[in-house]
């Protein structure tokens, strides 16, 4: 069988990104699809950073500290 696709293509810097899509996709379906994707690593960045980040102390746990 023999079956045609669209491939969107852009260039970020000197990296070529690629999405390949059934010939016949709806336009809102792969926007729903461009979504999800963005959600997707958004969370990933999202869970990156937390970890990244400097654990804060809680004031109680300060104040316990002083006594």
């Amino acid at each position: 069988m023999l079956k045609t696709n669209a491939q969107l293509e852009v260039k970020i810097g000197e990296r070529t990104y690629t999405l390949n899509l059934p010939s016949e996709s709806p336009l809102g379906e792969v926007h729903d699809a461009l979504f999800k994707m963005r959600s997707y690593v958004i969370e990933k960045i999202m869970a990156a950073k937390d970890l990244d980040a400097p654990k804060e102390e809680c004031k109680s746990c300060e104040e316990y500290d002083k006594l």
